[in-house]
Parts: C-alpha cells; sequence; structure tokens
C-alpha cells in the first residue's frame, strides 16, 4: 500500500525551521567519530559489516547537514546521494560536501519519488516520523540493489529518553512513533532481509532531556538539571570509550540506550 501525506508526522516547513539557524559544517576531520560512544559503536559495526569499494553506490535518505554523507565516503570510498526534502537541509549538505571537497548529489525531494538504485542505503532517525515505518523500510528495499545492505538507525523512545520526553516534551510523540527493538528486528525480517543484527546503540546519556522545551517552560528546572547532567553525561561518555577501547565490553540496553539500530542485506 502506497504512502501518503496522512502517513507523516512531519512537513518539509518543519524541517526547515528546525534547520533554521545551524551553521553547516564540513564535517571532513572524522575525529568527530570518535567523540561520542554511540557514533564509536555505530563505526564499529559498519567497518564489521561494510566492504571499502569506491565502485559502490551509496544513499543516504534524511541528509540534511551532511555528516553521514561525508564519513560514509571517507571512510568506504562510495559515491555518495542524499535524498532530503527541507531545502535548508539540503543546502547545508551541499555546503559540508563542498568544504570537505567531495563530489556527491543532494537530490532535494520526497524520499517516496526516488528512483536508481544503490549498493548501501543508511537513514538515521527517518522512519520515527511515519505512521507506517515499515513501509518507508520497504520504499527503501525498492531502490537497494540485489545483495546490498540497509542500515537504519532510529531514536529509542521506548528508553530512557522516551521518558524523559513523556515527563517534559509530550509533543513530541506528534512528530515521532515509538519504535521497539522487537518492532525493528522483525520488519527487517519480514521484508525479507538477510543477516539481520539489530540492538541498541549507545550508553546512558543523563542529559538527553528535552532541553529546549525545558529552558523555555522551566528555566530554573533546567539550569539545575543541566548543572548536574551536563558534567554527568561527559564523565559516563569518558568513561564508556575507555572501557570500550581497553577491553572491547560495551554498555548497551534498549532500557537506556539513546540509539536503536539494525543492518540487514537484500535477497
Amino acid at each position: 500500500m502506497a504512502l501518503g501525506p496522512k502517513d507523516e508526522l512531519t512537513s518539509p516547513e518543519y524541517w526547515d525551521r528546525a534547520w533554521q539557524g545551524r551553521a553547516a559544517t564540513s564535517f571532513d576531520d572524522l575525529r568527530w567519530v570518535q567523540s561520542r560512544y554511540s557514533w564509536v559503536r555505530l563505526d564499529q559495526r559498519l567497518r564489521k559489516r561494510l566492504p571499502a569499494d569506491p565502485g559502490k553506490r551509496f544513499l543516504e535518505v534524511g541528509c540534511a547537514g551532511g555528516r553521514w554523507l561525508v564519513y560514509f565516503h571517507r571512510t568506504f570510498g562510495y559515491s555518495i546521494t542524499g535524498c532530503d526534502y527541507s531545502e535548508k537541509g539540503c543546502e547545508m549538505a551541499r555546503q559540508a560536501l563542498a568544504r570537505a571537497g567531495i563530489g556527491g548529489q543532494v537530490i532535494c525531494d520526497d524520499l517516496f519519488r526516488l528512483e536508481g538504485r544503490w549498493d548501501v542505503i543508511f537513514s538515521g532517525g527517518v522512519i520515527e516520523h511515519f505512521t507506517d515505518a515499515k513501509g518507508v523500510l520497504a520504499k527503501f528495499l525498492s531502490v537497494l540493489e540485489p545483495g546490498g545492505c540497509l542500515v537504519t538507525t532510529v531514536p529509542n523512545l521506548a528508553g530512557l529518553s522516551g521518558a524523559y520526553h513523556r515527563w517534559l516534551k509530550p509533543e513530541t510523540f506528534e512528530t515521532h512513533r515509538v519504535v521497539t527493538l522487537d518492532q525493528l528486528r522483525s520488519w527487517y525480517t519480514e521484508l525479507g532481509l538477510r543477516d539481520v543484527e539489530a540492538g541498541a546503540l549507545g550508553s546512558i546519556v543523563p542529559s538527553r532531556f528535552p532541553r529546549d522545551a525545558v529552558r523555555r517552560r522551566h528555566p530554573g528546572t533546567y539550569r539545575a538539571l543541566w548543572t548536574v547532567l551536563r558534567p554527568a553525561t561527559w564523565a559516563t561518555n569518558r568513561a564508556c570509550l575507555w572501557t570500550f577501547r581497553k577491553t572491547g565490553t560495551g554498555l548497551e540496553s534498549p532500557k537506556f540506550s539513546p540509539y536503536l539500530y539494525a543492518i540487514g542485506n537484500a535477497v
């Protein structure tokens, strides 16, 4: 069944407002990947699953900002295409590529009008903005080459972050649907992907409360929370990075990790 506007929980105007006022960055120095535990863990998983091959074609759906376009080109050598329907987000992605000296195509259009075939498709924080999230994954598969790899990440609104939002910013759930780890894994399997790997991504992030809403509505509460939780988050991130690099042990759980991920290959 085709998805329509009623299935979307956001709009291009919503995302233009979200990106307004943000400065474009090149992201060319990939040291940013090593600065956050959740990114380190995603990087580790991607390197295990994806080949470095300049002949492969890569698509990011929801490419605003351009961070991951730069990462996938620099890390794996892929020729890159990005798609987003926010004019502001696409312009920032183009600027990021230009500053990094990377050639690539950024398509400003609805993802359901995408045509072509790609070997690797990545979406970070996209499918949860649709009521039929599985249908969005099916669209990705329709433009994925046989044997190609689909990588999806979503915010873990079923865990600690979701509890924060229910308490302090319940309107989050007007633009996001909750996606659980079991759902994400089962959708991949039901759509016929093989070698499916799914799990939690990142560790405890005490400061992952909706800072924008709290700052605006409860400035006193915001100052109190931020004073305590910002250093706690920094310390937790550093401890997780140190432990993982020294022992290879990660601390992740659907109960508290900020993100969920799934990786699978098309038949």
